[in-house]
């Protein structure tokens, strides 16, 4: 006589796939950083992932004529100088050798994210009709809206340019400061509040182009308030994604000054610049344990994520299970890479903040925006 099984037979690997399918359009600033990740990993939580640094590139040098080329024929323009009349170069033409100069620096695998859930005889039974909207969607939304959370948090304290010198600020720039109005609700005010956070960009858009950031896949983010400010804003045009899947491009409200705007209830009145190469999503996975009934190790889009299926014989219930190790990290410059004869080296470059200061509108005789010291 035949076993009797449920009716799903989910295949791990497959699922897996599925799940991290799902949590790819569920990330919004999860969605934002470079990616890095390792399916054969061998170590542990608080192990780091050197990870490849491309380096900026190699220097080009230059050779000239060593001298002009005379016409033998004096006073006839029509006659031009013979191959055996060209001199011969007196300098070495030969190419300096360069080299390929990339570095690594070290990701720390912080966090075990985990979630599970338990699925009792009669659940499987009775209740459980589509496994991927009742239960793959469900882990995974969990999932996404950590990874935004901690992101959120991981932007706050490490998007600044504070750690520059004085001399590197001098040539790259720093972090801005504006200080707007207190909102009155009039058509002036709004526009006097607008005009602010815009010329905060301006300023930040230079600093960015000054240290050579890259123009494509800038992003601005920012809370809700900042979004009422620039939306209120004649000269503000907003853009519709919202035939996009994406849970980043439905995010994006905008694009302002080369920027995409991506809003975020994690953020208050302040604003994040930064290129997507600015941050790392490292991810790595333990190996599947060999008490589990079933499992499967996937990498999709740069996140590995370890799906593990197991069996509660007290409780008489699947549990199913999804869970990965992950890092965040700033990506420095090369330690070699200057801007206009200052060092930069191993420096964060590569995105900056905008604090905001609301004052009350008699203080302020007009909108006064200074670079951060």
């Amino acid at each position: 006589m035949a076993l009797t099984t449920h009716h799903l037979n989910l295949d791990p690997k497959q699922v897996t796939i599925a799940a991290l399918g799902l949590l790819d359009r569920q990330l919004t600033l999860g969605g934002l950083p470079a990616r890095y990740s390792e399916l054969a990993f061998t170590g542990g939580l608080g192990d780091v992932i050197n990870v490849n640094r491309e380096s900026r590139g190699i220097p080009v040098q230059s050779s000239g004529i060593s001298e002009p080329i005379w016409n033998p024929v004096k006073g006839d323009k029509a006659k031009f100088a013979a191959a055996t009349d060209r001199p011969l170069p007196t300098n070495d033409r030969l190419a300096p050798m360069g080299f390929v100069n990339e570095s690594r620096f070290p990701v720390q695998l912080t966090t075990l994210a985990q979630n599970s859930t338990s699925l009792s005889m009669e659940q499987v039974a009775f209740d459980l009709k589509q496994f991927g909207t009742q239960i793959l969607s469900k882990l995974t939304r969990g999932f996404a809206e950590y990874f935004d959370d901690t992101t959120a948090s991981f932007i706050k304290a490490n998007i600044t340019r504070s750690g520059l010198s004085a001399a590197q600020k001098k040539v790259v720039g720093g972090d801005v400061e504006v200080t707007i109005p207190i909102a009155d609700g009039t058509a002036e005010n709004m526009k006097r509040r607008a005009l602010g956070l815009r010329t905060a960009l301006v300023d930040a858009r230079m600093a960015m182009s000054r240290a050579n950031v890259p123009t494509s896949e800038r992003y601005l983010i920012a809370g809700p308030e900042v979004e009422a400010i620039l939306l209120k804003d004649p000269e503000f045009v907003a853009v519709d994604y919202s035939g996009d899947t994406s849970a980043l491009r439905r995010a994006v409200v905008g694009r302002i000054y080369g920027f995409d705007i991506v809003i975020h209830n994690s953020f208050d009145l302040e604003m994040y610049l930064f290129h997507k190469s600015a941050m790392i999503l490292v991810s790595a996975c333990p190996a599947i344990p060999m008490g589990a009934v079933n499992g499967s190790i996937q990498n999709i889009n740069g996140i590995a994520t370890r799906m593990l299926i197991d069996y509660d014989y007290g409780k008489k219930a699947d549990t199913i299970g999804l869970d990965t190790m992950y890092g965040l990290s700033t990506v420095k410059e090369d330690p070699d890479y200057a801007v206009r004869g200052v060092g930069i080296g191993e420096s964060f470059v590569r995105g900056l903040k905008i604090s905001v200061t609301e004052v009350p509108p008699s203080k302020l005789a007009q909108n006064d925006v200074t670079l951060a010291a």
